[in-house]
């Protein structure tokens, strides 16, 4: 008698990042995602940042996202695990990494996130919402750069926290790059399609 493990069996991207097995990562059932916001956010991003959760809980047909606006996480801004999901407004930056608008972290355990956390950019970068300037880049030689459209930022890296990876066609949220004046705050067919996978 032979006993042999069993892998889980691999499945289509779906626009989703994949674990070593193959299989796509996301919250599964264990949705709406809870977000807090750290105490730097400023106030005047909080619209922006609940219209985008909004987008993804229409788009998806019920609450994907709950973003907790009260109390704020204060506390260093400092990105770890705790078992938090926070969305951080970042005066500093890597030197390396100046064209990066935002980034990120997602843990998981086998093809279950567990965690995430939302870095915004604000020491080279500065945003605004609705034609409305919110912010200037932190640091000084940027801070007279074009601004990011934050709903849009906030709604790309929210794709993130969902387990989205980067997609460059289709007009996707997801696509790598956002340029200064694009207000892409609308998903795209093919966004859509990709969440239907999972969610």
């Amino acid at each position: 008698m032979t006993l042999q493990a069993c892998a889980p069996k691999s499945q289509e991207d779906c626009g989703f990042v994949q674990n070593v097995y193959g299989e796509r990562i996301s919250w599964k059932s264990d949705v709406p995602v809870t977000m807090y916001l750290h105490a730097d956010v400023p106030d005047s991003m909080v619209q922006a940042i609940l219209s985008a959760a909004e987008t993804w809980d229409r788009t998806v047909g019920r609450k994907i996202f709950n973003i907790v606006t009260y109390p704020r996480v204060t506390g260093p801004v400092n990105p770890h695990q705790d078992g938090k999901n926070i969305i951080y407004f970042m005066k500093t930056w890597e030197a390396n990494r100046t064209s990066e608008q935002g980034r990120t972290s997602v843990y998981w355990v086998g093809d279950l996130i567990k965690e995430a956390d939302i870095r915004l950019n604000a020491a080279d970068f500065g945003y605004y919402w609705r034609s409305q300037t919110l912010s200037a880049a932190a640091k000084s030689d940027r801070a007279n750069l074009p601004p990011v459209n934050v709903e849009a930022l906030v709604l790309h890296e929210m794709g993130h926290v969902l387990g989205l990876k980067h997609k460059d066609n289709g007009g996707s949220v997801m696509a790598t790059y956002l340029a200064s004046g694009d207000d892409r705050v609308s998903l795209a067919n093919t966004d859509e399609t990709a969440l239907r996978c999972e969610y």
